[in-house]
């Protein structure tokens, strides 16, 4: 009789420990830190088609993996051209310099790609910065007008665009971008153009150029 009443108990016992433990599997944040964030199911789209979700403790979108840039100090993001490396030494605090990079496998001097930002003053506009903040470096002269650029759109965005130098093999044009309260100025700077003096040179086939004009198309504000 105490042989039967032993085993009674024991399946007894058995059966609450099991209800116990499926119940614990069933909600793993009981008995433990139920303060767990949720994040929900969101995507970012990066410049490269690519997505990210959110993730962590505040629920913030993970970073778009390479070559996809992202510079949130002026809310932009893009695909960096192939072959082009960031050159962390360029960078000087106070600067209107944001990023430079630089076609690392091509020998001294290396092409580049800049990226600038320059603030509107209050009571200026964005063409009275585009005009300040462009010199012809054969020259030393500025633009007097707006009439000098040539207004290019790519991918909905519309840049207005300008050779600052083309001398010696060099040829450097910029792209700027008016924002409402700055304006945004892309560089690409070429070497060893071998035909800079021919006056039907179309600079935007050169690769350094090429490689600009494509990642302007995969530029995006964040």
């Amino acid at each position: 009789m105490k042989q039967l009443l032993f085993f009674v108990v024991l399946i007894v016992l058995l059966g609450i420990g099991s209800f116990l433990y499926r119940n614990v599997l069933e909600q793993p944040g009981a008995g433990t830190n139920s303060n767990v964030t949720a994040c929900t199911l969101e995507a970012k789209i990066c410049p490269d088609g690519s997505s990210v979700g959110r993730s962590g403790p505040t629920c913030a979108f993970a970073a778009c993996a390479a070559p996809n840039v992202e510079l949130p100090q002026i809310g932009i993001s893009f695909v960096l051209p192939a072959g082009f490396n960031l050159n962390t030494s360029a960078i000087t605090p106070g600067d209107s310099l944001i990023a430079a990079y630089e076609r690392t496998m091509m020998a001294d001097p290396k092409d580049a790609i800049v990226v600038r930002k320059f603030v509107i003053p209050t009571g200026k506009t964005a063409n009275d910065v585009m005009l300040s903040e462009t010199m012809y470096e054969s020259s030393g002269n500025q633009p007097k007008t707006m009439d000098e650029f040539k207004p290019l759109i790519i991918n909905g965005k519309t840049f207005q665009t300008v050779v600052a130098e083309r001398f010696e093999g060099q040829i450097h044009s910029l792209y700027y971008l008016p924002r409402d309260h700055d304006v945004l100025r892309f560089e690409v700077l070429e070497h060893n153009v071998t035909n800079w003096t021919d006056p039907k040179l179309d600079i935007t086939t050169l690769p350094g150029h090429a490689a600009l004009i494509t990642m302007l198309g995969t530029l995006q504000s964040n």
